[in-house]
């Protein structure tokens, strides 16, 4: 078993994986937008942006990979799906995004240099390839982000943290939009953006891996350890999204404007500006080392990860090159913009998000199931088309036939309308392998 030093350690490489872009920038404008609702609308965030992590990030360093939870789908699906997930948690969407965040929050405001495309290019591959060499050798990765960048991140958090509680700038709003109708499945829909359930998937490898070099391979001692490991991210992330939530429900005065243009348009705004209220000059040296070292941290991980998956495709084209690959897409893709990408990342999101969720929810009573396969490829099926529709309705190409019938599915004005007919595809499959059994495909342990 491991040592309370390592326990802790893994505890704390966990929670800096997961503390992200997302788990900054959203959180603020969600707590703004919820204005009095922060709470309620802060509850589900937790639960999409918190709780299923957890689960997902036991299960798969259980079985040691990710991959694994896809065994009962035809391979071809499951390549599409990894490869689709790995591409969006990581070099096409997610970190571009992240190099974007520490770019805008965490260094710009510093005043260093002038916000340009030569200045944006030069701090995008300096940020890019310094966070490279942490990946090239997993070890020290797991190392560094452990037991230097967390600590430094927690102190500089916990400092923000006690300010906004003790010291709020402003009242508390009215909620606006869908946040006045349903905090609770508003913010459970905001928790999709952090993408943390996508980014547990590939965490938990990370995990198992990290326990397999202390010679730990039991799957029930990974996920004993996993367990008390990831209870310390939960709970530190946790009282995270609530004060950020608070920050951002009395956010008002650095929120809002007479003129228009100077308005928030994003959560990483509020937070910088909040931060800057209370600790002048200071607070924005705070602000950047928070927001350098959290994106550094997942960066790294989300990335490694990504590495370790397509190195599995073919033995000549190992880690190392795919993360340096990685790296330089990341850097390319992160010219969009901030606001661009977090635009085009709902409809990605909304996409695959159930997917992955419900195959990690399946993991629980797959060996409860009589014919898991039928029951594995007849739900997610289902949930893929509901996804679909989903997406095409946050893009705005559903003709006015399909919205409106679309628009009778419980939940889907949350982007949630996969809920209800995944739920009973699950029933109906069970129903049908009543009348047939199957010679489930056993899952080991895969973390060596």
């Amino acid at each position: 078993m491991l040592s309370t030093k390592d326990m802790l350690v893994l505890g704390m490489m966990v929670f800096a994986l997961f503390l992200g872009a997302g788990n900054i920038i959203f959180p603020p404008m969600a707590g703004f937008q919820s204005g009095s609702l922060w709470f309620s609308t802060s509850l589900g965030f937790l639960v999409t942006g918190v709780l299923l992590p957890f689960l997902t990030l036991v299960i798969v360093a259980i079985r040691g990979r990710g991959e694994r939870l896809s065994v009962d789908l035809p391979s071809w699906v499951a390549v599409i799906f990894w490869v689709a997930l790995y591409l969006i948690v990581g070099s096409t969407f997610a970190m571009p995004r992240v190099t974007n965040t520490a770019y805008e929050m965490g260094f710009l405001p510093l005043g260093l240099i002038e916000k340009n495309t030569a200045t944006h290019l030069t701090f995008a591959l300096v940020f890019n390839i310094t966070s490279m060499f942490f990946m090239l050798k997993q070890g020290t990765m797991i190392s560094a982000i452990g037991k230097f960048m967390t600590p430094a991140l927690l102190i500089l958090l916990v400092v923000v943290g006690i300010a906004v509680v003790a010291k709020p700038i402003s009242p508390i709003g009215e909620p606006t939009g869908l946040y006045a109708v349903n905090g609770f499945f508003s913010g459970f829909i905001d928790g999709y953006q952090t993408m943390d359930v996508l980014s547990a998937m590939a965490f938990g490898g990370i995990v198992a891996r990290a326990l397999y070099t202390k010679g730990i391979t039991e799957p029930h001692q990974i996920g004993f350890i996993t367990i008390k490991a990831g209870m310390i991210s939960v709970l530190l992330l946790a009282a995270l999204y609530l004060c950020l939530f608070y920050l951002g429900a009395t956010s008002h005065s650095v929120s809002v404007f007479a003129d228009p243009a100077l308005n928030a348009t994003n959560g990483g705004q509020i937070f910088s500006r909040y931060v800057d209220a209370l600790f002048g000059s200071v607070g924005t040296w705070l602000m950047g080392g928070i927001v350098l070292l959290a994106s550094m941290t997942t960066l790294v991980g989300v990335t490694s990860a990504a590495a370790d998956y397509f190195a599995t495709f073919h033995h000549r084209l190992g880690y190392r090159f795919w993360v340096v690959v990685f790296t330089l897409m990341t850097t390319v893709v992160s010219t969009f913009g901030l606001d661009t990408l977090l635009r085009v990342t709902i409809p990605a999101l909304l996409m695959i998000y159930p997917t992955s969720v419900t195959l990690v929810l399946l993991q629980f009573i797959r060996n409860k199931l009589k014919a898991p396969r039928f029951t594995y490829r007849f739900t997610i099926a289902i949930i893929v088309l509901m996804s679909l529709f989903d997406t095409l309705k946050q893009l705005k190409w559903l003709n006015a036939d399909l919205l409106q019938l679309f628009s009778y599915i419980p939940l889907s004005d949350y982007g949630l309308g996969w809920v209800l007919p995944g739920a009973i595809a699950f029933v109906i499959s069970l129903v049908v392998s009543l009348n047939f059994k199957e010679e489930s495909l056993p899952i080991e342990n895969t973390a060596k």
